[in-house]
């Protein structure tokens, strides 16, 4: 349950009326009396309150980052607790929030890059102090009366988070639309997956929706770390390099900082000749402070500086490569750490074109449960044996202990899972096919139970997921997800036993 302005009674302040409400607080617009000057009163929620661990770092925390001082960042003016309430005062904000820009709709293009830079200007000068702030998204942007972009709500987040890692499950740190893939895995983070969280904010001012949208939190949580990087609208298609950078799965390709992401953008825009008709005038290019929006006509909208002035024309350099990358999901850092010799899934050796069917893979039979390909039309003996090398090796390659699982289910048409069913769909019988499928499957299944040992659910899940899209139905997959599921509620599962091998 949320405070309303009758529950307070703060003192040296006075509250005027209600201006927010989230799932972990409710803000009021205030009057801090002894310097008599409006500021936002976060009051966070008795639950939460009543947590001691949070209460704890909620006060440790907003102390910290009260020292934080940029423009582009709110200011913390107070930070405490009364009568088992918490609140957080901070300078009050009057132009609203990047939400409710969305919902209305029409930001230009000059806008949408004015408000990245801008969060990257604050996100680089946080990162410096050692801050990261794990809950970059639009209703944690908010602007000033000139329209120059913030972000709102440092501290906040890491006080949330006991463990100093995210998770998908439950009242996580973070918000599934905007998270990165470690965050989603629960992994620790650093600046860089705020900067993932700007580039998904980003994407979405200009494809006008998240990168990722699924039936509940949980799928876009996943999505964040199976599907590829998301491209933008053809009529914005001159960004996505940005995009694939901010973005990119690997946090190692991503912008190494905020300064790095507003350096490329300027990059781009003395380069694209789609920024062209950005540029109001050569005069305010070369202006201290030019922005690229135009303030006649926006003033009240979204707008902040473009910080080095445009000089000259200098012809994109190009961004980290990430298309390729971005493609080998599965390599990403999600994968338990190195486990004790021998529990290891077994990897498969590479066959030739005349070798056998992959061989320790553990349970081999296909079930009757896998979705069987629709047959097409048929192979030639050597495309199909083509067919079968190639995914031998990637089967063997990817289940290899450093690789990740590259090349086993992603990319969609360049993996063993896609070989294995485009010779499947020519011939139903195929058994070096169906044990290869089996392969994979057993791999998933072992990887998954594995990360379950260990207690480490929110990896459990995701592998299981993984595995699951091979096939749905298989029992095994099944009831490791639904252990993963109770042990992110915080329940004692019972993990099932793997198949005999």
């Amino acid at each position: 349950m949320l405070l309303t302005a009758v529950d307070l009674d703060i003192p040296g302040y006075q509250i005027l009326k209600p201006i927010g409400e989230g799932g972990m607080a409710s803000v009021f617009l205030a009057v801090q009396k002894s310097l008599e000057r409006e500021v936002a009163l976060k009051v966070m929620s008795p639950a939460l309150a009543a947590n001691a661990e949070f209460a704890r770092r909620f006060l440790i925390e907003g102390k910290i980052t009260g020292q934080l001082q940029h423009p582009n960042l709110v200011t913390v003016y107070d930070i405490g607790s009364h009568n088992g309430v918490y609140y957080l005062a901070a300078e009050f904000i009057p132009g609203g929030s990047l939400k409710e820009r969305l919902a209305e709709g029409g930001l230009s293009v000059a806008e949408i890059l004015d408000i990245t830079c801008d969060i990257a200007h604050g996100l680089d000068f946080a990162h410096q102090k050692g801050f990261v702030h794990r809950d970059v998204k639009p209703g944690n942007i908010l602007f000033r009366a000139d329209g120059r972009a913030v972000l709102a709500d440092f501290g906040i987040a890491k006080a949330m988070d006991g463990s100093n890692s995210s998770t998908v499950a439950g009242s996580s740190v973070g918000t599934p639309s905007y998270m990165s893939p470690e965050q989603a895995r629960g992994e620790p983070v650093n600046g860089r997956s705020d900067l993932y969280s700007l580039g998904t904010v980003l994407f979405e001012m200009l494809a006008e929706h998240p990168p990722y949208r699924g039936g509940d939190p949980f799928a876009v949580a996943l999505m964040h770390v199976t599907h590829p990087v998301p491209r933008l609208p053809d009529q914005h298609a001159w960004l996505q390099p940005l995009i694939d950078s901010l973005m990119a799965k690997q946090a190692a390709d991503r912008f190494n900082s905020g300064a790095a992401a507003v350096d490329a953008i300027q990059k781009l825009l003395a380069s694209a000749p789609e920024a062209s008709s950005l540029h109001q005038s050569s005069a305010r290019r070369s202006a201290p402070g030019a922005r690229l929006s135009n303030g006649a006509t926006t003033q009240q909208r979204t707008k902040i500086r473009i910080v080095e002035e445009l000089e000259r024309r200098i012809w994109l350099i190009p961004l980290v490569a990430v298309g390729a990358l971005v493609l080998g999901v599965v390599a990403w850092l999600w994968w338990p750490a190195q486990p004790p010799a021998g529990q290891l899934p077994a990897a498969p050796a590479a066959t030739t074109r005349s070798g056998p069917a992959p061989a320790d893979a553990g349970d081999t039979t296909l079930k009757a449960s896998f979705p069987t390909p629709v047959a097409s039309a048929p192979l030639a003996t050597e495309e199909i044996e083509n067919a079968l090398t190639q995914a031998d090796n990637y089967l063997a390659s990817g289940t290899a202990p450093d690789s990740g699982g590259r090349h086993l289910i992603y990319p969609d048409d360049d993996s063993a899972l896609y070989l294995y069913q485009r010779v499947l769909s020519a011939q139903p019988e195929n058994i070096r096919a169906k044990r290869g499928i089996a392969a994979l499957v057993s791999y998933y299944r072992r990887y998954a139970h594995l990360a379950c040992e260990k207690g480490q659910w929110g990896n459990c899940a995701v592998i299981a997921h993984l595995g699951l899209q091979i096939d749905p139905a298989d029992d095994t997959l099944v009831r490791i997800n639904a252990a993963a599921e109770q042990g992110q509620r915080g329940e004692q599962p019972n993990l099932p036993k793997l198949p005999a091998e």
